[in-house]
């Protein structure tokens, strides 16, 4: 057959694309360069972290804000969101035009992403122009003037979004899900908020937020690439080291996942689609727990590649599902271990039943030393891929120090490759709440119960 050779020689080329990877940053060109990550910290308190690479002729600026959909009560759901989309529309000394189209004229982008646990705000642009956007982006960060008319026009972009959301079955699904599992935490809290709360903030809402949450505490600048890192460091003393410096600082949301069992662990949701969907999944380690790394692995052995266990089993050789993957959500709080497939409505029951087995099989057994080579290759490969540009580099720096461990880049590939099989067994049985596993299933809605 020509089609599992094709795919046996796709998972070669994956385990080859590594070592070409390996190959590349011992290129002469690279072993010459200078590379090397620094954290500092501003007197007001302000954190900066430097990822210093002569080799590139970008540089990325990112601000991340250790604030989002969690952090908000149910009068303000989705001002983060909202924030996100209106911080980039004037200044107290910029107008719109001189923000998003000043970065686009140095030849670089500028954007924006919310989540449950943090907000960030990012430009790349040509080295040279490092702290021209530098100084365009934290003033939109740090000085925003929410303009009423702009904030009407993105509440319709904001609203818009909210009921293509709402028109997503996919959507629907995980936001379902997380229900699920966390229950009455705020991980709950859709981002994107609502449509009666969104189309009642005010701008007074926004800039209170703002002035609460957008504090030295709580804020990573993060520069990545070719820059002077003195010259960088000065304009950052004169623009975020100007903020004051704050003794009030906001309680984090408490994010606790009741210990009272669940009234049904599986929920069936009829929508408008042809095929059927399956999520299942369960709390687990939260950002400051070591057992994130056998989380992270076991996903890759479950459901990662086209040699992986679900994978193989369901979509390969019994033809149950059309497709299956496994994944560990970080969070601040604890993170989501779940398994997601697409299959007939008439496989659901099977399917599922056979999930679950092999969920408990890796309490019960060790994965091989074969599974795991693969699984560390296929990890560490998505690991380099991810993190070799500036953008990607400055995103996981940004991303673990913004949900509160800033040491998990600097030693995450050696963590993963001091994993042992027992390792992978001990944790998963540690957070595996069988039978007892939040599920939802989503059906085509003429399909029988």
């Amino acid at each position: 057959m020509i089609l599992p050779v094709h795919r046996r020689h796709l998972l070669f080329t994956s385990v080859i694309s590594v070592f070409l990877l390996i190959t590349f940053f011992l290129h002469p060109k690279h072993l010459n360069s200078e590379t090397r990550v620094t954290y500092n910290k501003l007197d007001n308190g302000i954190n900066v972290i430097f990822n210093y690479d002569t080799s590139s002729a970008l540089t990325a600026i990112q601000i991340w804000v250790s604030a989002g959909g969690a952090d908000e009560n149910k009068n303000i759901l989705g001002i983060s969101h909202f924030i996100e989309h209106v911080i980039f529309k004037g200044t107290k000394n910029r107008s719109r035009e001189q923000i998003a189209p000043e970065i686009e004229k140095l030849g670089g982008v500028i954007n924006a992403a919310t989540s449950k646990d943090f907000t960030y705000f990012y430009t790349i642009v040509p080295s040279k122009y490092c702290i021209k956007a530098a100084e365009i982006l934290s003033d939109a960060v740090l000085n925003p003037e929410f303009p009423a008319e702009e904030m009407e026009n993105e509440r319709f972009v904001v609203l818009e979004e909210i009921q293509r959301s709402d028109d997503d079955p996919h959507s629907q699904l995980f936001e379902e899900f997380y229900q699920q599992v966390y229950r009455d935490s705020p991980y709950t809290q859709r981002v994107l908020g609502t449509k009666e709360v969104v189309s009642n903030l005010k701008r007074d809402d926004l800039l209170a937020f703002h002035k609460k949450f957008y504090i030295p505490e709580n804020i990573f600048v993060v520069i990545s690439g070719n820059f002077r890192r003195k010259e960088v460091l000065d304009f950052l003393e004169n623009s975020f080291g100007k903020l004051s410096k704050t003794t009030a600082i906001p309680d984090a949301p408490k994010i606790t996942i009741s210990e009272k069992p669940l009234k049904t662990s599986k929920k069936i949701i009829k929508r408008d689609v042809a095929h059927s969907y399956i999520l299942i999944g369960f709390p687990a380690a939260d950002i400051k727990s070591r057992d994130q790394y056998s989380l992270d692995l076991t996903a890759y052995i479950l459901g990662n590649g086209l040699a992986s266990r679900l994978y193989r089993k369901f979509v390969e050789e019994t033809n149950l599902a059309y497709g299956i993957s496994c994944s560990f959500a970080t969070h601040r709080g604890p993170g989501l271990f779940y398994v997601y497939a697409s299959c007939k409505p008439e496989n659901v029951s099977s399917l599922l039943n056979k999930i679950l087995v092999e969920l408990v099989d890796i309490t019960l057994t060790h994965v091989t030393e074969e599974e795991l080579k693969r699984a560390k290759a296929l990890l560490i490969r998505d690991k380099l891929l991810e993190t070799h540009t500036p953008d990607g580099k400055a995103g996981e720096l940004g991303f673990y120090a913004a949900v509160g461990n800033k040491k998990i880049p600097m030693k995450y590939i050696k963590n993963i490759n001091k994993l042992k099989p027992a390792d992978i067994k001990k944790v998963f049985s540690k957070y595996l709440v069988f039978p007892n596993i939040p599920t939802v299933i989503m059906m085509p809605e003429k399909s029988s119960k």
